[in-house]
């Protein structure tokens, strides 16, 4: 995979966050008020904004012309309950397929720390595979409710739960890398 691409100035920077932001917020705002073809078209605007960002191209304009298609095909409210399948599946894939070459925690790791220890580059490594499996895990949930489970199943699912597990997911791994850091240091 090697170094990742470099976007257009600045935009790499904030377009998956922002995009991270606004799915909630488009989910529990947009389609109460305005429906799913409202809310797929939000999602069209968000994966636009993502392609617009120059990071990834090819994903994203995959994923733009998969939600324009069952947007055109009158399928948004499969559309809308397609996009976090996606998303994760793409994170997956961003996440796991960092792990042949480095590892992408490690990339992160070593903005802040760029001697990084061997033990730290095993707890990275370590580390990329749990986000990779739990991206991998949130999509085959998010794809089982988004063919099986009512609109608000999916959406309390996928508009909060999905975000409190990454949160805790977080919490518990910055809770782990302070005892293997101590460890290291004390060893």
């Amino acid at each position: 995979m090697g170094a990742m691409p470099a976007g257009r100035p600045g935009t790499r920077h904030w377009s998956s966050s922002l995009s991270m932001v606004l799915f909630p917020v488009a989910l529990w705002i947009v389609l109460p008020l305005w429906g799913t073809r409202a809310l797929l078209i939000t999602f069209v605007l968000l994966a636009g904004l993502q392609w617009l960002a120059g990071l990834h191209r090819l994903r994203w304009a995959t994923v733009l012309i998969i939600l324009l298609a069952l947007l055109l095909g009158g399928q948004a409210e499969l559309g809308i309950r397609l996009y976090p399948v996606i998303i994760n599946v793409s994170l997956a894939l961003v996440f796991l397929g960092s792990l042949r070459t480095t590892p992408l925690i490690e990339r992160l790791a070593r903005l802040s720390e760029p001697d990084l220890p061997p033990a730290g580059v095993r707890y990275t490594r370590r580390v990329t595979w749990v986000w990779g499996i739990f991206m991998t895990i949130n999509a085959l949930v998010a794809l089982a409710l988004a063919l099986w489970a009512p609109l608000q199943v999916w959406q309390i699912y996928t508009g909060a739960i999905s975000y409190l597990l990454a949160a805790l997911l977080m919490a518990g791994e910055w809770l782990v890398r302070q005892r293997v850091r101590r460890t290291t240091v004390h060893a």
